[in-house]
């Protein structure tokens, strides 16, 4: 049988310690990837689900606009509310599952900077066959925007056929031609000033398709299909939609902001558990948490001391074997019947060593043998007399032992 202590390194170690190292470096590195992504999935998706904003390619979807304006802008999208209150205009497209209190957040946080409010109009169901894509259903969905807009205006689409293929615009729109989509959706409410109306729509005969709230730059859309993308299929109507946000754009700014935030798409919406680990001021935790797994797992890498030899499990020798036999006995608890054995022994070796002749019986022997101790000490008889009565460990290795000292007492 070979020694394991002497194999060569090859055998001990099968594996070559630095594609161990890559494997173990890559897996570490995958699983903090993974970790990222479950963490920031939700922020940094494509967003072509068919809904009504600036990621969705669907026909109620502002994705083309979001590609129009950046032919000739600079086109940022907002996923963060720290980026909110820049000065460009911010084109935020509402959808039916909008939180009201968060587009009051959003106009109190763009007080005094042009906003541009998208409202919802149409009802869909997702395409089975196109996950990105939508069926149109029916107009109506503009009823929650009464509910979605401070001084709830009345929002509401004129079904007439017979209508103006373009309005004039009023105000900040004074000049520009609005094009008019088929069923029209108009708004009109104490808090709206037109800057485009639409001839008898609305309840007093003159809703607006754009409109201002207040003394607010901020500007609503009434109808998507002027911006979404299936009116953008018009090229006069991009065209239109250019205009409009040169028109509502400040001087000075240099860009266009599309808003993600009222979506659910930003930061906050895709908020986790998991990504708090990874934000202040838990990011400090997380990477101290790192830094003792690195810590501990080069602990356990590296070596420290004299290598240990694997040991056989049955020794070579003779003193293997007495102590693998003395194991066995201890285990079966039989020491105590052993005193007469080891008696025994000690008289045979002690008359060969004398030259005791071999006629002589066992009484005769033990006799003999009591005459060859140091006077005033036990004899043999004795002291293996002892040793036949010890019925505990102690007893049985005092006797053992003060017979090994007669036997050493007269062979020398």
């Amino acid at each position: 049988m070979n020694d394991p202590a002497t194999a060569p390194a090859s055998a001990q170690h099968p594996f070559n310690p630095r594609l161990v190292a890559g494997m173990i470096a890559a897996g570490i590195v995958t699983f903090a990837a993974l970790m990222l992504l479950i963490a920031y999935g939700g922020g940094v998706g494509s967003g072509r689900d068919g809904r009504a904003h600036a990621l969705s390619v669907s026909a109620v979807g502002f994705a083309g606009l979001v590609d129009l304006a950046g032919r000739f802008r600079t086109v940022q999208l907002v996923r963060e509310d720290a980026d909110l209150e820049g000065n460009n205009l911010l084109v935020v497209a509402l959808e039916e599952r909008s939180r009201p209190e968060s587009v009051r957040q959003l106009l109190a946080r763009r007080e005094d900077r042009p906003t541009l409010i998208i409202l919802p109009k149409w009802t869909t169901l997702p395409d089975p066959a196109r996950p990105d894509w939508v069926r149109g259903v029916t107009p109506g969905a503009g009823d929650s925007a009464e509910n979605l807009l401070p001084g709830a205006p009345d929002v509401m689409v004129t079904l007439e056929r017979s209508q103006p293929t373009y309005v004039p615009g009023e105000g900040l729109l004074a000049g520009m031609s609005v094009p008019v989509a088929r069923s029209p959706q108009t708004i009109e409410g104490d808090n709206v000033r037109p800057l485009a109306s639409l001839p008898g729509g609305g309840k007093q005969g003159r809703g607006s398709l754009i409109a201002q709230l207040g003394d607010q730059p901020h500007y609503v859309v009434a109808d998507p299909d002027l911006l979404n993308n299936h009116g953008l299929r018009n090229p006069e109507v991009a065209r239109a939609a250019l205009a409009l946000i040169d028109r509502l754009n400040w001087g000075e700014a240099n860009g266009v902001d599309f808003d993600l935030t009222v979506n659910g798409l930003g930061a906050a919406g895709s908020m986790s558990m998991l990504r708090l680990a990874f934000e202040p001021p838990f990011l400090a935790m997380t990477l101290a948490l790192v830094a003792a797994a690195l810590l501990a797992g080069l602990h356990g890498a590296f070596r420290f001391g004299p290598v240990r030899r694997t040991e056989r499990a049955i020794a070579f020798g003779k003193a293997a074997l007495v102590e693998n036999s003395a194991g066995l006995v201890r285990m079966a608890e039989r020491e105590t019947k052993l005193g007469g054995a080891y008696a025994d022994v000690v008289r045979h070796e002690v008359a060969r060593a004398v030259h005791a002749p071999p006629s002589l019986d066992a009484g005769d022997l033990d006799r003999r043998l009591d005459r060859l101790g140091p006077r005033g000490e036990p004899g043999f008889s004795e002291l293996a007399a002892h040793l036949a009565v010890a019925r505990d460990r102690t007893r049985l290795m005092t006797a053992a032992r003060a017979l090994f000292r007669w036997k050493k007492a007269i062979i020398r």
